[in-house]
């Protein structure tokens, strides 16, 4: 039993107003006078009979009223079968236990565990328990059981792991996991820190099924000062060398509103170079180490911090990997263009690698695309019908093709060819005076990622000259136009290729582009997208599920769907993936990987959720009410299906009615108690 008002409990003690007026209250009665016998009543004897107490039944009445209405006020609340079987409610428990990367701040995990085998302890013999752990998933480490011999080992062998932390998914689960049955109560015991970004915005939400109580245990209420590492990045610097800069946050404590501490930079497990930083509060502090040269081959790199009172988060895992080149066939006919050579030489990541290609003759022009993966047509009037035909082939095949325009026509069997594959036909030419701009940029678009964050970017370019676009596939996208609402910019597939037309020069004689700032990435961004490139991040968080093939750059396999991948975590365990099955990143750490037969290992870095740096933590009570809620207005309803139970204000209310009845017996008892007795 609990009450919902306990406070009102305190009203017993007005229990004790009858008692004093039993006590003190004094009967008249006829007294003779005079008489001697008058004296002999008044002494001392005779007072301290007339303090006893008179009327028994009646003092019991009262005294029990008043209880009742105190009980009543206090709301008790009788859970399960405990009202309708008469005795006690067996207890099904699950004990659901945080094992994620704030538990292993301190001793919280020890307390965590100690906790849980308290649960254990309080179960009876006919109660049952279930042992979980969770962090960004949930284990059942057992099953529904009362025996404590299966439970105990359970309890005993839950370790933090790296983990972010997910309530709603734990809690939800754990109640599921208890089923409904006559006279026995549901219960879930969360044990905790009670990080706040465990919840979504740091706001408790409904989890728990309908009719599950909740009981929550916090452990590690402190809070250390603490500093990580967010976020690292490579850069390149020139052709050979590259920057590695490392972004640092802190969170104070009370006793540490500063934290000064040394980064250091690992490559191979070696330390290249070191910085020492002092931060504040909630400021982002950035630490750039010394260039380091290209690597030829994949490498392991660490960044590690040391001086704060959480270490889980003091070490980013990344991989450096050499970038390939793309390699280019500039099919142009006239002299090189300056601006696009400098343009794709200054390329590091990825690099270009620019080769001269004829323009007339399908077989030269097919011979010159085999090594080619973008194929970069400037002016397409210089082509002939062969070298379209080929350039046709060459994207059917997967190859991609990046066309701009230039001073010449197409011929009509070129055109014809043109337009089976791609997005549009260069039509009539468009003069500017005073310069057009462009605009209505499809800014999400690979393309124009890099000037997302600019206020002047492609928007402010000059264009003098450009053609109108005709006869534009309806598979095609238009990524950018004109301020006259011409389209400037539009890609399409074909085949396994990709093909983008630029309805303007990237040559210098139409525009000011090639001048400006934006024409380099402008310019390398367009090959990458043709070509397919795909950035790989350097590194990864635990909780995300990659493509091992793509992730560790694999190989590819005997077909396309199959070819197993054997990949070992950092703690040594081995996973067997098949066909096209994804890999869940448990831990931090260096991951591995490798097709079966192959003795090269290829690597990525692993790292803890950004979120389980933010140690702060809820309060328990609010957890408590919050997340013990039905989730929906609608569960209330069936869990009234499931299964007759009283609630606990019908018990008060109850308890209410017996007081009134007590009430009517003691005003009927008082009045026969005052009533005369008649002579015999």
């Amino acid at each position: 039993m609990s009450f919902l008002a306990p406070l009102f409990l305190f009203g017993a003690l007005l229990v004790a107003v009858p008692i004093v007026m039993h006590l003190t209250r004094r009967r008249r009665e006829p007294v003779p006078f005079p008489s001697f016998l008058l004296l002999q009543m008044t002494s001392a004897t005779a007072r301290f009979k007339r303090r006893r107490f008179r009327n028994i039944p009646l003092l019991i009445l009262r005294c029990l009223a008043l209880l009742l209405l105190a009980a009543g006020f206090a709301e008790p609340v009788l859970r399960g079968g405990a009202l309708a079987g008469g005795g006690e409610t067996a207890i099904d428990r699950a004990i659901l236990v945080d094992r994620s990367l704030s538990m292993t701040v301190g001793n919280r995990m020890a307390v965590a565990r100690e906790a849980a085998r308290d649960e254990l302890n309080g179960l009876d013999r006919d109660d049952r328990g279930i042992v979980l752990a969770f962090d960004g998933q949930t284990t059942a480490l057992t099953e529904l059981t009362g025996d404590k011999g299966v439970l105990a080992p359970a309890v005993a062998n839950v370790a933090a792991g790296g983990g972010g932390t997910s309530f709603v998914s734990a809690l939800g689960l754990a109640g599921r996991l208890l089923p409904e049955a006559p006279g026995r109560r549901r219960e879930v015991v969360l044990i905790s820190d009670l990080q706040r970004s465990g919840f979504e915005e740091g706001r408790p939400q409904p989890s728990l099924p309908p009719g599950v109580e909740l009981r929550v245990r916090q452990v590690g209420a402190s809070l250390p000062a603490n500093a990580w590492i967010a976020d690292v990045t490579v850069a390149p610097q020139g052709r050979e060398q590259l920057v590695v800069t490392a972004e640092v946050r802190f969170a104070p404590a009370p006793a540490t509103p500063e934290w000064s501490g040394q980064v250091e930079l690992l490559l191979s497990g070696r330390g290249v170079d070191s910085q020492n930083l002092t931060t504040a509060a909630d400021r982002l502090t950035t630490a750039r180490f010394e260039p380091v040269l290209r690597p030829s081959e994949p490498l392991a790199a660490e960044v590690r911090l040391s001086g704060d009172g959480f270490a889980g988060d003091d070490r980013f895992h990344f991989v450096i990997h050499p970038e390939s080149a793309i390699r280019i066939a500039d099919v142009a006919g006239g002299a090189p263009s300056v601006y696009v050579s400098e343009a794709l030489g200054v390329g590091v990541a990825p690099g270009f690698l620019v080769d001269r290609a004829p323009v007339r003759g399908e077989g030269a022009v097919g011979d010159a695309l085999e090594a080619a993966q973008v194929a970069l047509v400037r002016d397409p009037g210089r082509l002939d019908a062969g070298a379209v035909d080929a350039v046709r082939e060459f994207v059917a095949a997967g190859g991609g093709l990046v066309v701009a325009m230039g001073p010449r026509r197409l011929s009509r069997s070129a055109a014809e060819q043109l337009e089976t594959f791609a997005p549009a036909l260069p039509g009539e030419f468009v003069d500017r005076d005073p310069a057009g701009r462009m605009g209505d940029l499809a800014v999400r678009h690979p393309v124009f990622e890099p000037f997302a964050d600019e206020s002047g970017g492609l928007g402010g370019l000059a264009f003098f000259r450009y053609r109108m676009l005709s006869s534009i596939r309806s598979d095609a996208t238009i990524l950018a136009r004109f301020d006259d609402g011409r389209p400037a910019l539009v890609e399409s597939g074909w085949g396994e290729g990709r093909v983008l037309l630029f309805a303007s020069s990237i040559d210098a004689e139409w525009t000011d582009l090639p001048r400006r700032a934006a024409f380099v990435p402008f310019l390398h961004r367009m090959v990458e997208v043709a070509a397919g490139y795909e950035r790989i991040p350097i590194a990864y968080r635990v909780g995300e599920n990659v493509d091992p093939r793509t992730a560790f750059r694999l190989p590819p396999g005997p077909t396309a769907e199959a070819g197993e991948v054997l990949a070992d975590s950092p703690s040594g365990e081995r996973t067997v993936l098949s066909g096209t099955d994804a890999l869940r990143l448990g831990e931090p750490g260096f991951y591995r990987a490798r097709r079966p037969g192959a003795t090269e290992f290829r690597q990525i870095g692993v790292n803890p959720p950004l979120a389980e740096s933010d140690l702060r933590t809820l309060d328990p009570d609010e957890v408590r009410i919050a997340a013990a809620a039905p989730a929906e207005p609608g569960d209330q309803a069936a869990a009234s299906s499931a299964g007759p139970e009283l609630p606990g204000r019908a018990v008060g209310w109850l308890l209410l009615a017996g007081f009134l009845l007590l009430l009517v017996s003691e005003a009927w008892a008082a009045n026969r108690s005052a009533a005369p007795a008649l002579p015999g």
